[in-house]
């Protein structure tokens, strides 16, 4: 046909003087030619008119074309990034039935190039997995990693195959390129495909070959193994010792993945992620707001404050919140509450960007979101009136998790009109109620003290039936549930003092008692009631007590107390007869 030093622009022309005249052979070989020498990065090439006459010249001859060149065509236009939707619908069709005639690289190409393109083509990968799976002896390690990816990337299911991937690679990892161990493991992550034998041998076989990697190739793998939560400790050091030194030659996305990989897996690795924040704090206008938000999540985490990678986080979020999707907006919110960073005037405008559009968010994301604002003592009543009238019609969705959270964070965010939240107590009150046998002890306990915090008393039943599955396994609450049980017992004894519950039990007293002894004995002046509420210096004679509340008791700028406060200054004042004086 031509010449095979010939130029992308040198096969074009020739094609547009001879078209007429190509026959299915050189119409797929100008194709794979384009493509291998563009390799996707030629936009003039993507946007010429004679590439889309070559390729309704290949489609409307597939039916000439033998497997090897329907195999190279696909590879051509999805290598060279070339949009053909027709094409490639004619090319399912021809090779569906014709597999049996494919070379493994041109069933792993064919793959390879549907997956890259972005077609959906369910029928043809069913068909070559089929065709594959007995022959993937035949295929080399970029083939099986390549069948692999494409796979993965389609989101298409298909264990059994992935299965026989797995036990055809397993041995022959030492072959592999340090790209197809990346790309590999990478693909039953993300296909959420559990082979802990061939993760186990990939982590062995990478170890030694980590300097060969990639920035992606590192980055990639790290996600890996942290998606599908295999333990390998000595893996990820090595992984961190490797990237430490190399983080100037990732890109934002590698940046954010890896920190994200060593968080989720729970892995220390306080240079590495002293090193990130390093190089990523110049950058940050690069990055995607999932980029950001997915940063800031890692470093909340993994409990490494940086004070001033997360200003600048704050600075480059703040102006373009409306990028921000609602996973984003609710880990960003997340992320600085955790770590306890000041960060009002991002708050102010995740507030903002998120109360028009808590429709989109699930049920997590509402109940971090609310978490998130309360415990970082943020005002933010429009925000929380949305959430008010987004909540109660989608409580079914909710887990007791997120049940138990989002009733602790309006409790905790001390709203001066409860009224406005009466009616989403009612309803978090009925979901609960209906599954409360869902809840496990510390999630009962947190709803337990919510309720009774925001002085809820609409139904002693609620509390009894919270509190008969609450007692049931206390050994199973620590000290913090354990005192947050015996407060919302001291709510129910105090509100209904005539009947009983099994949060009075003698048991859950002595419990309680216990863990209080253990606070008292770290605080000299600490004074226990009879009750069990731990005040800072009383005078048990007279009832006059002192606490010393920190800021932390109080909403950020306003200096209202917020509701755990308000719960025990109402139990102090209005029940037990004390005279509190609360001091800052």
């Amino acid at each position: 046909m031509t010449d095979r030093g010939a130029t992308p622009e040198t096969i074009l022309s020739l094609f547009a003087v001879q078209e007429e005249t190509f026959d299915a052979r050189n119409s797929a070989t100008a194709a794979h030619r384009v493509a291998k020498m563009s390799r996707g990065r030629n936009r003039d090439v993507q946007r010429d008119r004679r590439v889309i006459a070559l390729a309704d010249a290949c489609r409307c001859r597939i039916r000439e074309f033998d497997a090897q060149a329907l195999a190279n065509t696909a590879w051509a236009f999805a290598t060279a990034r070339i949009e053909a939707p027709q094409l490639f619908a004619a090319i399912a069709g021809a090779a569906s039935s014709r597999l049996g005639e494919f070379e493994p690289q041109g069933l792993a190409n064919t793959a390879w190039a549907f997956a890259t393109a972005r077609i959906e083509a369910p029928q043809l990968f069913a068909a070559i997995a089929g065709t594959a799976s007995s022959r993937l002896g035949e295929f080399n390690p970029q083939n099986l990693a390549n069948a692999a990816w494409a796979f993965a990337t389609a989101r298409t299911e298909a264990p059994e195959f992935f299965a026989v991937i797995a036990s055809a690679a397993s041995s022959r990892l030492g072959e592999f390129e340090p790209h197809g161990l990346a790309n590999t493991v990478w693909a039953f992550a993300t296909a959420r495909i559990d082979a802990p034998e061939l993760f186990a041998a990939i982590a062995g076989a990478a170890s030694s070959r980590l300097g060969e990697f990639n920035p992606q190739n590192l980055a990639n793998t790290a996600w890996a193994f942290a998606t599908v939560g295999i333990e390998v400790p000595e893996f990820f050091a090595a992984i961190a010792g490797t990237a430490s030194s190399r983080l100037g030659e990732f890109n934002p996305q590698q940046l954010a993945y890896t920190a994200w990989a060593f968080a989720t897996a729970g892995v220390e690795a306080p240079q590495l992620f002293a090193a990130i924040a390093s190089a990523a704090s110049s950058r940050l206008g690069e990055f995607k707001p999932q980029e950001l938000a997915n940063a800031a999540w890692a470093f909340a985490t993994a409990r490494i404050e940086v004070p001033e990678f997360f200003a600048a986080i704050a600075g480059t979020a703040s102006s373009r919140l409306g990028e921000f999707n609602p996973q984003d907006l609710a880990n960003t919110a997340w992320a600085f509450a955790t770590v306890g960073i000041e960060a009002p005037e991002l708050f102010d405008a995740i507030a903002g960007a998120a109360s028009s559009r808590l429709g989109e968010f699930n049920p997590q994301q509402l109940a971090n979101t609310a978490w998130a604002f309360a415990t970082a003592g943020i005002e933010a009543p429009q925000l929380f009136a949305a959430i008010t009238e987004t909540v109660p019609s989608r409580l079914g969705e909710f887990k007791p998790q997120e049940l138990a959270n989002t009733a602790r964070a309006f409790a905790t965010a001390g709203m001066e009109a409860p009224e406005l939240y009466d009616a989403l107590f009612d309803a978090m009150a009925l979901a609960a109620w209906l599954r409360l046998g869902e809840f496990n002890p510390q999630w009962l306990s947190i709803t337990a003290r919510a309720f009774a915090c925001v002085d809820w008393i609409k139904d002693p039943e609620f509390f009894t039936e919270l509190a008969y599955f609450a007692v049931s396994d206390l050994d199973a609450l620590d000290d913090r549930g354990l005192s947050q049980l015996h407060l919302a017992s001291l709510h129910f004894g105090l509100e209904w003092p005539n009947r009983s519950s099994p949060l009075t039990q003698d048991r859950l007293q002595r419990d309680v008692a216990t863990a209080l002894d253990r606070v008292g004995r770290m605080h000299v002046f600490e004074h226990v009631t009879e009750e069990g509420l731990s005040l800072d210096v009383a005078q048990p004679d007279t009832k006059r007590a002192v606490e010393v509340d920190g800021p932390h008791h109080y909403l950020k700028r306003t200096g209202v107390e917020n509701g755990s406060t308000r719960f025990k200054s109402r139990l102090l004042l209005r029940r037990l007869g004390w005279d509190p004086h609360f001091d800052i």
